[in-house]
Formats: structure tokens, sequence, C-alpha cells
């Protein structure tokens, strides 16, 4: 017995639908296996910590004071690796030195984890203050820095730098 003509076009149509969800399993599995889904740690504690943090940006911005975080210097050590200068200025509303603080931060690569590096900055003269670190990567870092003084509410400066 003979088959009709055209017998195999269902099948084109069970190929096709094969091959889409053969496609959607692989980016599902994509998905699933190189991000977390997890942006932010303890996002439900930081929601609820939201009114806080508008409190601690008013009182810094009630302090007036400015600050500068700048690349001093690089030093490449390998092709990638690099040694890193950082300068931190402080001044008060009236332009004058900002001096006596405590001052932290980490440095972090905003587009790959464990890569962030903690670092304290001495001061270096009125209101500057350094510190050097060994980079592992060239590009983009993201600084993340609290200053503290006795008295007065803590300074955070958040900064996005291209190191060369």
């Amino acid at each position: 017995m003979a088959r009709k003509p055209g017998w195999w076009y269902p099948w084109i149509f069970v190929g096709a639908f094969a091959v889409v969800f053969a496609v959607n399993m692989t980016m599902v599995k994509f998905a699933t296996s190189t991000f977390s889904g997890l942006a932010v740690e303890r996002a439900f504690d930081k929601g609820n910590a939201y009114n806080a943090e508008i409190a601690a940006e008013q009182a810094q911005a009630a302090l007036g004071w400015t600050a500068d975080l700048a690349i001093a210097e690089t030093v490449p050590e390998t092709d990638d690796v690099r040694v890193v200068r950082w300068r931190l200025t402080v001044a008060d509303r009236d332009g004058r030195p900002v001096d006596g603080l405590a001052v932290s931060a980490r440095v972090e690569r905003p587009t790959v984890t464990g890569h962030d590096i903690a670092m304290t900055l001495y001061p270096t003269g009125p209101g500057a203050y350094e510190a050097q670190t060994r980079l592992p990567f060239k590009g983009q870092w993201e600084v993340r820095l609290v200053a503290n003084r006795q008295g007065t509410p803590p300074y955070r400066l958040r900064n996005r730098v291209q190191v060369p």
C-alpha cells in the first residue's frame, strides 16, 4: 500500500516545535545556571531600613562636606593587574580641610563577584587621605567609602572609577 502524497507534512510541525522546545530548554538552563536572581543580599531588610537611609543622607547633606575620591597613581604589574594609589580629599562647606576622619572603603567589581577589596585610607595631609590596593583587573570599579569622625554622622561616598 503506497503512502499518500504529503504524509510527512505534519512531521514538519512536530520537528519545528521540537526545535523551539530544545532552544527554550537550553535558554532556561543558561538562565538558571549563570544568574541566581539575587541582586541584593537581604533585600527585605534593606527595604525596611529605607527611611533610616533617607535620614542618614539628610544628616550627611547637613554637614555640607564635599569629598573627592580619585586615582592618584596607577602602576601596571602585569597585563591586567594594577597597583592603584587612591587619594581622598574632604572639605567642609567653607572649603577648609576636614581632618580626624577614620576612612574605610570597599572596592568592588560591578560585573564580577569575588574580587572585592577592603582598604583603609590614612591621613597624608590637611583633609587628604590615601591608600594603596592591588586590583586584579583594569577597567571599571566601584568604590564605597565611609568616613567617620567623633560627634558627626558618617559620611558615605559611592563612586565609579575607570582604572586604566
